[in-house]
């Protein structure tokens, strides 16, 4: 698939206070609503597009997501609807909220909105890192919604493309334009947005 296409398919929309903030991302997929659930909810296809995950996947249970040690309770859970999780990693918890609406058949949209805190982190980075990361999730679960038999590896090397990198970068321009239209200032947005840029790369950099 042309990476590039990505770029647009994307609804991007910010919130913040002096206190916590929110990166909102909406995108329709050609399938339906129990399909979309089931790629976003069982382990077998998340190992696909976002990362393994283990644990009591119901109501009240505990997750944890193998590659980055992220870990959570799935607080809400109203199949093929809507799901609420908490977000736990490096010390820090969030909240994800996911929503799914069949708007047409053959079509369905997913909705994801990350709550957190106004910290350090998002002095440094804003919008532009944690929803940098869920454009790459919602790039990987195209991927596999248009190409059944897409594996996380094509998505590893579609990420770490020349290809790739352009759309690290312009995602991140969205999610400058998306934090100004929020109200910050646009200098303060743009260099939040290419020190992201900057973090997201090296995330993607294979090691060794």
């Amino acid at each position: 698939m042309n990476i590039a296409t990505q770029i647009n398919e994307v609804l991007r929309r910010v919130g913040f206070d002096d206190t916590t903030n929110v990166v909102t991302l909406t995108q329709a997929f050609a399938t339906t609503a129990e399909d979309l659930w089931d790629a976003c909810t069982t382990p077998e296809r998340l190992a696909r597009w976002f990362e393994p995950v283990e644990g009591s996947l119901r109501l009240g249970g505990r997750y944890r997501m193998a590659d980055s040690g992220t870990v959570g309770t799935i607080e809400t859970c109203d199949p093929p609807h809507a799901l609420t999780i908490t977000w736990e990693h490096g010390g820090d918890t969030s909240r994800v909220s996911a929503t799914i609406e069949e708007t047409e058949p053959g079509t369905a949209t997913l909705t994801v909105s990350h709550y957190g805190d106004n910290d350090e982190h998002w002095q440094e980075y804003g919008p532009a890192a944690g929803g940098g990361g869920w454009d790459a999730a919602f790039l990987g679960l195209r991927m596999l919604i248009d190409e059944p038999g897409s594996t996380l590896d094509e998505v590893m090397r579609a990420m770490n493309s020349e290809e790739g990198r352009r759309f690290v970068s312009d995602v991140a321009e969205q999610w400058s334009l998306a934090y100004q239209r929020a109200g910050a200032p646009a200098e303060e947005a743009a260099a939040a947005a290419g020190r992201a840029v900057a973090l997201e790369r090296e995330l993607w950099t294979p090691e060794g």
